[in-house]
């Protein structure tokens, strides 16, 4: 997330955007690399409103939903874990924390809990997830899709 990157997508935040985020490093390059900074750090919390736990959330390919306030997030999702003629592999996705009052854990790894995405909603909403979205398995991408979206349509509880 180059600074330019973050200015934009910190001015479309604070109007009022739906703001998506997926990757299996989203935490890694702001926390855990050569250039990554406290104002990035700082960047993830207060917009994105997670922070990075690890870049080793999982390796069996596998996530669900978890209870939270947003109930349009439901069911459970695969990945592309392994090698295949599909898609890319994704060995390593981060684990990642909500950082605020109005932010929520809703997936989480299902061989081991830690928190695979994190929605916001105030102000604007946000969604991040570990894992790429194009890197879900493609009989499941749609209905991921349909509760993000949903998600992003429904208003804030007060």
């Amino acid at each position: 997330f180059p600074t330019g990157l973050q200015s934009a997508l910190t001015g479309y935040c604070l109007h009022g955007g739906k703001l998506l985020v997926t990757g299996a490093y989203v935490g890694t390059d702001l926390w855990d690399n050569p250039r990554a900074s406290k104002v990035d750090c700082a960047w993830a919390m207060n917009i994105l409103k997670f922070k990075w736990r690890n870049d080793a959330g999982a390796v069996a390919g596998r996530f669900k939903a978890v209870a939270s306030p947003f109930p349009s997030f439901a069911g459970n999702y695969n990945y592309y874990n392994e090698l295949n003629g599909d898609s890319y592999v994704v060995e390593r996705p981060d684990a990642i924390e909500p950082v605020d009052k109005n932010a929520y854990t809703i997936f989480r790894y299902s061989e081991n809990n830690l928190s695979a995405g994190v929605a916001y909603k105030g102000d604007y909403s946000s969604c991040v997830l570990g894992i790429p979205f194009e890197a879900v398995k493609p009989e499941m991408r749609s209905g991921l899709m349909k509760s993000i979206l949903t998600f992003f349509e429904q208003k804030a509880s007060k």
